[in-house]
C-alpha cells in the first residue's frame, strides 16, 4: 500500500502516513500500485530516508519553519513600508488646504495603499495555510513518537 499524497510505502493498519502524516482512512488515501518515484514530493521536501528510526517528519517540519520565516519577515516589511506611507501622508496632509483637495490627497493615500494591502492579506493567508500544515505534521510527528516508543 502507498500513500496517496506522498507516494511513501505504508505498513499495513497504519492510519495516517508516517512520511507526510496524511490520514490514511479517508476514500482514495491509499494505493496498492507502486507510484512513480520522484526525487521530491509535492511540497518539494526531500524523499524520506530509508532509515525506519530516523524522524520521518524533521525535515518538513523545518522547511515549513524557514518558509514561516521568511513569509513573516516580508510580511513585516510590507508593515514598515505601509507605516512609512502613512507617516508621509500625515506629515504632509497638514499643509493641504481642507477640504476637496485634502479628500482627494487621502484618496491618492489609499490607492498607493491598495497594491500592498492586498500583498499582506495574500502573505497573510499563506502565512495561516502553512501553520494549519505545521500543526498537521507536528502531531503526527507526536502520533509517530508515541507509536514509535510503543515498539
Amino acid at each position: 500500500m502507498f500513500c496517496t499524497t506522498c507516494g511513501q510505502r505504508l505498513r499495513d493498519g497504519a492510519h495516517f502516513c508516517d512520511h507526510c502524516g496524511a490520514q490514511l482512512e479517508q476514500p482514495g488515501a491509499i494505493t496498492y500500485t507502486e507510484p512513480e518515484q520522484s526525487a521530491h514530493n509535492h511540497r518539494g521536501f526531500s524523499a524520506p530516508h530509508s532509515d525506519p528510526y530516523s524522524d520521518p517528519y524533521k525535515d518538513q517540519i523545518g522547511q515549513l519553519k524557514l518558509q514561516l520565516r521568511q513569509l513573516k519577515l516580508s510580511l513585516k516589511q510590507i508593515n514598515t513600508a505601509m507605516s512609512n506611507k502613512r507617516s508621509q501622508y500625515n506629515e504632509t496632509a497638514a499643509f493641504v488646504p481642507r477640504g476637496m483637495l485634502r479628500h482627494g490627497y487621502k484618496m491618492i493615500e489609499d490607492v498607493q495603499l491598495l497594491g500592498p494591502q492586498q500583498r499582506k492579506q495574500q502573505l497573510q493567508q499563506e502565512i495561516a495555510q502553512l501553520e494549519q500544515e505545521l500543526l498537521g505534521l507536528q502531531q503526527a510527528q507526536a502520533q509517530w513518537k508515541r507509536e514509535r516508543n510503543k515498539l
